[in-house]
């Protein structure tokens, strides 16, 4: 009897040292990317809202495509995306953000393909005086072997937050 006891605290605790091996073990490799590749996106966002356009930009792949969520925008290279990024600065001050970081999915098999979705609301002062507003935006980004940004697909009102900081300076 005792040997039946011991037997089955043996298989028992291999069963549980077996199912915790397994689960690191059999992550999957996608999730793993997702992993890496938000540690990315969320050091560029935090640079973006550092206004450090240097550092930004060591994280978007020199192939990089923006697609604008302006109305009618056109695709941008990251040249034009970096450039349009030093304008708006000109208008806009102490930048907040607060970023929720997802895993991107296969449109197919709707599993982890180890792009990165991001919820993001941002805040600013706006340099003519108009009051706080937050922007609620979405940003579909997919990134290279190198863990660099080369998808950049973007969603919000960019025209209504332009307007707001671009109107004449309130008195």
């Amino acid at each position: 009897m005792k040997n039946i006891l011991v037997s089955i605290l043996v298989l028992a605790s291999m069963i549980a040292c077996t199912s915790k091996q397994t689960t690191t073990e059999g992550e999957d490799p996608n999730m793993v990317l997702f992993r890496e590749n938000a540690k990315v996106v969320d050091a560029a966002f935090k640079a973006y809202s550092k206004k450090d356009l240097k550092e930004f930009a060591s994280y978007q792949a020199d192939s990089l495509k923006v697609h604008n969520a302006q109305f009618g925008g056109k695709d941008s290279n990251k040249a034009e995306f970096l450039e349009r990024s030093v304008n708006f600065f000109k208008l806009i001050n102490n930048i907040n953000v607060k970023v929720t970081l997802l895993p991107g999915v296969d449109e197919v098999t709707l599993k982890p393909d180890g792009s990165v979705r991001a919820y993001v609301i941002w805040s600013a002062d706006f340099v003519n005086n108009a009051p706080k507003s937050e922007l609620k935006s979405y940003f579909s980004l997919k990134l290279d072997k190198d863990h660099k940004i080369y998808d950049h697909d973007e969603y919000f009102d960019v025209s209504g937050w332009f307007q707001v900081a671009s109107a004449a300076p309130s008195k």
